[in-house]
């Protein structure tokens, strides 16, 4: 395998120019073609008519991946108050410290687990149907948006979840959180409670 360093000159077919032309290898910050992210700072080979960047060596092969893995895709749903509170409050109990920043390892560590499981579908389908808890009809339940970003994986698995069960993501979220109601607040001794602490103590790092 032939190791190319910046300066050193090749030929590549250029697409704008659409022919065959003279290139450099210089450093240049590339985005993914599916527009999901940016490669920063990699070895590339660059057309010297228009200046495109026309092929990657293969010495670059291993910044792409690493680029693409830590690519993080944003999600953003709205829960109810009381959901959100849920979701809080055993953040709270792994580790009252962190407060809102085991949002994320929580999430992704559920969505992760359920995405394994093959009889989690059923069960995030009733769960996102439970109502909120009756209230006076005159009271609004308010709402609070869920903001965060997961990586490409994370992300993967959440659509694969919606897909298997029919749910918005919202609805799919709300299923979650409510399954880690059931995990995390509503015993007394959750059986994975020491696992997340240890999780959380990296967080909090």
């Amino acid at each position: 395998m032939k190791v190319y360093k910046a300066g050193e000159k090749s030929k590549a077919v250029c697409q704008d120019c659409r022919a065959l032309v003279s290139t450099t290898f210089a450093y240049r910050d590339v985005p993914f073609d599916d527009g999901t992210g940016v490669v920063k700072d990699v070895l590339a080979s660059v057309c010297d008519q228009c200046e495109r960047v026309v092929a990657l060596p293969a010495q670059s092969t291993p910044a792409v991946q690493r680029a693409r893995e830590t690519a993080d895709v944003p999600l953003e749903v709205m829960l109810s108050v009381p959901d959100m509170d849920l979701l809080d409050l055993a953040a709270w109990r792994i580790d009252p410290a962190s407060g809102v920043r085991l949002r994320k390892p929580l999430l992704a560590y559920y969505i992760q687990r359920l995405a394994g499981d093959p009889v989690a579908v059923a069960r995030l389908q009733t769960k996102a149907g439970m109502r909120v808890a009756k209230s006076p009809k005159s009271m609004k339940i308010p709402k609070r948006r869920l903001s965060v970003k997961f990586a490409p994986k994370t992300d993967a698995s959440i659509r694969a979840l919606m897909k298997a069960s029919g749910l918005n993501k919202s609805r799919l979220i709300r299923g979650i959180v409510h399954e880690i109601e059931d995990d995390l607040i509503r015993p007394d001794q959750p059986k994975d409670l020491q696992k997340l602490r240890e999780i959380a103590m990296v967080v909090a790092a």
